[in-house]
């Protein structure tokens, strides 16, 4: 067996203490929770455009988070699904609420909390389409958002049932895609339900298939203190039904 040096073990302390690890600052009592929120899906995290203030089911829990951690306020930056875990990394933001779905992937890069809220991932499509059945995409378009699960999900089952497969197209703005399957520039839209029909109309339907269930969690930079701090607050608010009354109140 390999024997560690006393020297090393301290290391490794100071490593993980200091960040090189993904470690996360320190916080004061009086300073702000700094929370990456989406600014473009209604219910979740939206950001009046006149005001500029957030609002949403995530925005709510962003506040109730910080009231359990002692903080005095939150504070809200917009991310996009292509950019949050950089500005996480960074250290622009404390963690992340925003839609974040949690996988076996991104575990590796950050930690997550108890999942707050799951969703199906749903296929949208023009009712003129024609378009019934996830098989009928067998060589068509798709859109998908950018760094987005969705992408792959798509990709995988259409794998299974055609050789032909689809064409996905990347756009990182969710109104971009509404107005491409409007357009007739993609086909369908792969989405999750709960930003899906945000964009819903009476011209669109949903295909019977889902293709998955995401599960949402607040995203903090691995092996961090506020990891572990949010993760206990975060199951304290599914335990006493505080996520409940959140959740109610986005309905």
């Amino acid at each position: 067996m390999k024997k560690i040096r006393p020297w090393a073990l301290v290391l490794a302390a100071a490593l993980l203490a200091g960040g090189l690890f993904g470690g996360q600052r320190a916080l004061a009592d009086d300073d702000p929770l700094v929370v990456g929120v989406r600014a473009d899906v209604m219910n979740f995290g939206y950001q009046n455009p006149t005001t500029g203030r957030y609002y949403g089911l995530e925005v709510d829990l962003a506040y109730e988070l910080a009231d359990r951690l002692g903080r005095d306020e939150a504070q809200f930056v917009t991310v996009t699904p292509s950019d949050r875990e950089e500005k996480l990394a960074n250290g622009d933001v404390d963690c992340i609420i925003a839609c974040f779905t949690i996988t076996a992937a991104r575990e590796e890069r950050v930690d997550f909390s108890p999942a707050y809220y799951h969703d199906r991932t749903v296929i949208m499509v023009q009712k003129s389409s024609r378009i019934q059945k996830l098989e009928d995409l067998a060589g068509l378009t798709v859109g998908v958002l950018e760094n987005a699960v969705t992408g792959d999900l798509v990709v995988r089952a259409m794998r299974d049932l055609s050789d032909d497969g689809v064409t996905l197209y990347a756009s990182d703005s969710y109104q971009a895609l509404s107005d491409a399957l409007e357009q007739g520039d993609v086909d369908a839209l792969c989405l999750d339900g709960c930003i899906a029909q945000a964009f819903m109309n009476d011209d669109r339907l949903y295909l019977d298939e889902t293709l998955s269930t995401q599960f949402y969690g607040v995203a903090t930079r691995k092996y961090s203190q506020l990891s572990k701090d949010i993760s206990t607050a975060m199951q304290d608010i599914l335990d006493d039904g505080t996520m409940d009354e959140i959740l109610d109140k986005w309905d």
